[in-house]
Order: structure tokens, then C-alpha cells, then sequence
């Protein structure tokens, strides 16, 4: 039986991006099943305006669209919905604006008019803050990529430059889920010394 894993995401996030290609990897090694949550990092940036009225916050267009999307085609469906933004903005520098959503809504088989009913629907508002309150309430989640395993324990992490794949994709994944059920471990840190995607040799 495989365990499920949830993996908390801001489609603008470029290292959440590469975690969730690793932890793609790691399903296919390990059994896993993914369970895709969304956080707003525009939420934990905010001051006093709610960057989930504002289409045009960057990130916003796509959480309010991934909700209708859960709605209608499920975690598969935001899975690849996920995916196909990550391939626009993270892959091909897009800017993650509501004008790349539509097409990745389509990339991913589903009606780009999503976007616009997603937007006009206060009620996509609110299921993006409940996801993003819950991982608050339950691990403390300040930031993403986070994982969460069926114990409730969570972690922030990995933060990872490149996604490994195959065995090592596998390896890392059975590093981090000791640490996820280490109790009083905490954080462990180095500099950042390249961005996401960019190849050391």
C-alpha cells in the first residue's frame, strides 16, 4: 500500500518546482502517491491588501484556477495543471501572469475558460486560503516546498537546485522522510550558491 504524501506548492515558486519534479520521481521509485496542496507565498508577503483579489499578483491567477481545476479533475488534474505552469514559467521563463494560465489549463486538457470563472468566483478565494491556513495550523508551514506524511509530521524541503531521478530520486526521498519523523530536528542550511535549474559541472 502506497503511503500518501502531501506536497504543498505556490505554482510561482521556482524551488518548489524542482522539489515537485523530484517528488514525481520519487512516486514513480518509491510507490508514493502525491497529494497536491497549495500555499500562498502572496499571503505570507502580504501587508494589508489580500493579494487574493488582485488577478495580477503574481501567482494568484493560477491557485484561483488550481481550485476549480481540483474541482472538476481532482488531484490528477491539478497535477498536471502544476505541471504544465511549471513547464510555461519555471522552464521556459514565461511570466507566471494570467495570460500563461489559459494556455496551460489547455495544455494540461482542460477548458481555459477556467481562468476567467475562477477569478470571477470569490469562492476559489477561500479554498486557497483554507489550504494555505490548514498548513499553517497543522506543521507550521512558512514556506514551500513542504511535505507531509501520513504521521501529520511535516517539513520544509528540500530545497533543491536540480531534481535528481531514478534511484536517487529515491535515496533523497528516504533521507527526507527519516528527517520528517525526527523529532527536534529542525533545519539544517547551507548558502545558496546557484538558482533553481542551473547545472553545476
Amino acid at each position: 500500500m502506497s503511503e500518501v504524501v502531501r506536497f504543498h506548492f505556490d505554482p510561482g515558486c521556482p524551488w518548489a518546482w524542482q522539489s515537485s519534479r523530484w517528488i514525481r520521481e520519487v512516486a514513480k521509485v518509491r510507490g508514493v502517491e502525491v497529494e497536491w496542496r497549495l500555499f500562498s507565498l502572496a499571503i505570507v508577503n502580504a501587508d494589508k491588501e489580500d493579494p487574493l483579489a488582485d488577478a495580477h499578483a503574481k501567482g494568484t491567477a493560477a491557485l484561483r484556477s488550481l481550485v476549480l481545476v481540483r474541482r472538476e479533475g481532482g488531484n490528477d488534474g491539478v497535477d498536471r495543471v502544476y505541471r504544465a505552469i511549471g513547464e510555461r514559467t519555471h522552464e521556459r521563463a514565461e511570466p507566471l501572469e494570467p495570460t500563461v494560465v489559459g494556455p496551460a489549463l489547455e495544455d494540461a486538457g482542460f477548458d481555459p475558460g477556467l481562468l476567467d470563472a475562477a477569478l470571477a468566483d470569490d469562492s476559489t478565494m477561500d479554498d486557497v486560503r483554507a489550504e494555505h491556513d490548514s498548513a499553517v495550523a497543522e506543521v507550521g508551514c512558512f514556506g514551500v516546498p513542504t511535505l507531509v506524511v501520513e504521521s501529520g509530521k511535516g517539513l520544509f524541503g528540500p530545497v533543491i537546485a536540480d531534481a535528481p531521478t531514478g534511484e536517487e530520486a529515491g535515496e533523497l526521498w528516504d533521507h527526507v522522510r527519516w528527517m520528517i519523523e525526527k523529532e527536534g530536528l529542525f533545519e539544517l542550511k547551507r548558502e545558496r550558491d546557484r538558482k533553481p535549474g542551473a547545472h553545476q559541472d
